[in-house]
């Protein structure tokens, strides 16, 4: 009689093990909450203000979508989703300030930012001491890869600044076969991460590029660009940012340097290329993360999914959507789907779930995550080369013309250099 109690009980414990094998995490405990909490923050004033308010469109885009179409799925039912926005003023210490805000006073239960590099590096600090789902839709500094330095729960969806420059200087060496080069950056992380792999892809090809750096808040950039002109590079490289890369735009048209030299500039978005005259955007060569008209590109699937995105933002905001937009909009439909596979608003849950099933879709193709919680795209950036008055069917807003893509896992950092 003992011995088959024992066996009866032995039996309950593997039951109970097996069970909880198979039960998704997060399906215990209470039941589906009311709603979901997002806070949105973004640099929507100060030098990151060109770009802060696309972005926060492309978040709210992907939100009212969801809510659309009932909400959330969590528990058999549909929660709906409400957010914070926050305007971090593009300084480091006033979004930390943002960020206890939203935790400790709003309640927030996912974070989706941000628009400048090291307010992602000093969040994603925040976010190991206090964890939350956290997705920065900017663009990140390398060292945020790190395992070290990665928060458990935070996922990049916009990738590092390095591979910005590394897939530039490849293509600036092997299509356009260009080898006395000028890399022009901005004294910040976001400018000297794409010298890093700009230089790295030169060297690899056995090219010595030159490089000149200008100060934080520099707003004429006359007497650098002039010094450019001066050492005859056959092609110079640009890697500013915000209100600095209208600007030097701008001043080199206006210094003639254009007509001197072939002009890369490393990080187009549709921001910036509004701002400047349509004269100093023609012929110059850049990458974009994605752009909003995609015709003429060899993948019909990505033309196709180009124009169904366009076609919603233009109908909610009137103009096409920049690609700091679109980014955003697929890193919260990422929030959103980790907190669906993990059945929870719980970090650690969405992290690990996010990890457990890391293939997703997007206007960029499929997309991985990958160790560093850093996304693998089919089509890591497009190439494009900017369009004068005359090709442009829309003057404002038909800037660039699609020439190329940069594919391949040497895109991003190799995972074994950042610690993995």
């Amino acid at each position: 009689m003992v011995r088959s109690i024992r066996s009866l009980f032995g039996f309950m414990v593997v039951c109970l093990i097996v069970a909880s094998l198979i039960i998704p995490f997060g399906a215990y405990g209470a039941e589906a909450p009311k709603k979901i909490k997002m806070g949105l923050m973004f640099g929507l004033t100060g030098a990151a203000s060109p770009i802060g308010p696309v972005q926060l469109e492309g978040a709210k885009l992907a939100i009212k979508e969801v809510n659309a179409a009932g909400g959330v799925k969590i528990g058999g039912k549909k929660v709906p989703v409400e957010f914070v926005v926050k305007d971090d003023e593009t300084k480091p210490d006033i979004a930390i300030r943002r960020f206890r805000e939203l935790m400790n006073e709003d309640k927030v239960d996912i974070l989706i930012g941000q628009t400048f590099a090291p307010i992602s590096a000093a969040i994603n600090k925040e976010v190991k001491k206090t964890p939350i789902a956290y997705f920065p839709v900017n663009v990140v500094a390398i060292t945020m890869f790190e395992k070290n330095e990665m928060a458990e729960t935070t996922f990049a969806i916009h990738g590092a600044a390095y591979s910005i420059g590394y897939a530039g200087a490849s293509y600036v060496a092997d299509k356009l076969k260009l080898k006395h080069v000028v890399f022009f950056a901005p004294a910040y992380a976001f400018g000297r991460d794409q010298w890093a792999g700009a230089k790295a892809a030169f060297e690899k090809r056995g090219i010595k590029a030159e490089y000149i750096e200008s100060p934080v808040g520099t707003s004429d950039y006359t007497s650098y660009l002039l010094k450019i002109a001066e050492m005859k590079p056959d092609i110079v490289m640009m890697a500013h940012w915000g209100v600095d890369a209208i600007n030097v735009l701008k001043q080199t048209y206006e210094t003639g340097l254009k007509k001197k030299t072939k002009i890369w500039f490393d990080w187009m978005t549709n921001v910036f290329g509004s701002g400047v005259p349509p004269e100093a955007l023609e012929g110059v060569y850049s990458l974009m993360s994605w752009y909003w008209d995609m015709k003429g590109f060899e993948d019909a699937a990505i033309v196709k999914a180009a124009e169904s995105f366009a076609k919603k933002y233009m109908a909610e905001y009137k103009n096409p959507p920049d690609p700091y937009a679109a980014m955003a909009y697929i890193g919260t439909k990422e929030a959103i789907r980790g907190i669906e596979l993990a059945q929870s608003t719980n970090p650690h849950a969405i992290a690990k779930a996010i990890m457990g099933s890391p293939k997703f879709d997007s206007m960029k193709g499929p997309g991985t995550w990958r160790a560093d919680h850093e996304p693998l795209f089919k089509y890591g950036a497009f190439v494009v080369i900017g369009k004068g008055e005359k090709e442009r069917k829309d003057k404002k807003w038909d800037l660039v013309k699609i020439i190329g893509a940069y594919t391949g896992e040497d895109y991003l950092p190799a995972l074994k250099d950042l610690g993995y």
